[in-house]
């Protein structure tokens, strides 16, 4: 397969940088440090990157919209404001924080906001008790029950196809997305990563219907492109152990942003030097904006 240059573009050592999106109003890259629990705001031009401290830990996801961001934590969905700087609290959660906690989410083609939840652990035994919710309009509406471990949630073009992976299983599930009620159906097996490759972690589609995703604690960190038919495309072998999540962006959403984590204590090896790091590769594929989510 073709090999790609993956530059190094934000030294920050983040625990656990996730969530990346692009966000074409502030022409930047937005993302979280959710150990610490920051939202982040990463400029490649000038390498510039802001971090707005978050009114409660535990993020678990974001949405973008317009002139700013929902973020989600286990205690309560909140506003940001990038032209004030400042937080607001929409309201509740339909998670109990005692007992899950948030993973993984994303914005549908039609601005509803899907995040999942799972009990904390990763122990291959963890009992699928998870949900994914669906948001909008101020309503949380459980929509994918008998989640584990909640990843790689992502949609087709067309937003007619909905994708989550399961990370202890390795598998990529595909669902039916009415595109008009944002209910799922027909849940199928798209894709599983062989013995040898790592875990699913977070993912994108591009223009084509591409599905991309992180692959960390492999015998390196990889990033996998799957074609619509769940075919592997191409790989992209990472400078780091443990890639966490995937997002296009920058000028005609050309550019393929990486974040990473400091998280190989996990699996009992040695941190890698980069990372936590931020990199982009250019892989001739070109992402879709993200339709910002009605708050």
């Amino acid at each position: 397969m073709a090999r790609y240059d993956v530059r190094h573009v934000l030294d920050i050592k983040a625990t656990l940088g996730e969530c990346p999106l692009w966000s074409e109003e502030q022409q930047a890259l937005i993302w979280l440090n959710a150990r610490i629990g920051t939202l982040n705001r990463f400029d490649p031009v000038s390498g510039a990157n802001l971090a707005w401290e978050l009114p409660v830990k535990h993020p678990g996801a974001f949405t973008l919209c317009t002139g700013g961001a929902g973020v989600a934590t286990t205690t309560g969905f909140y506003r940001f404001d990038f032209a004030t700087e400042s937080f607001d609290r929409l309201g509740d959660v339909p998670i109990d924080p005692a007992v899950y906690r948030f993973n993984d989410g994303k914005q549908d083609r039609q601005g509803r906001f899907w995040i999942g939840s799972m009990v904390p652990g990763f122990k291959p035994d963890q009992a699928g008790i998870g949900t994914y919710y669906r948001y909008e309009a101020g309503t949380w509406t459980p929509a994918i029950e008998g989640i584990r471990i909640p990843n790689g949630t992502a949609f087709s073009p067309d937003g007619t196809v909905m994708y989550h992976a399961e990370t202890l299983d390795r598998t990529i599930f595909a669902h039916d997305l009415d595109t008009a009620s944002g209910t799922p159906s027909n849940q199928r097996v798209f894709a599983r990563l062989p013995d040898s490759f790592g875990m699913p972690d977070g993912a994108t589609v591009d223009s084509e219907g591409g599905y991309w995703i992180a692959v960390p604690f492999g015998e390196k960190g990889q990033v996998i492109r799957f074609t619509p038919d769940g075919e592997i495309d191409l790989i992209i072998d990472m400078p780091v152990l443990a890639p966490t999540m995937v997002a296009f962006g920058g000028k005609d959403m050309a550019t393929l942003f990486v974040t990473s984590g400091r998280l190989e204590d996990l699996m009992g090896r040695e941190h890698s030097p980069l990372g936590g790091d931020i990199f982009a590769v250019e892989t001739g594929f070109r992402g879709i904006p993200e339709t910002l989510s009605r708050l």
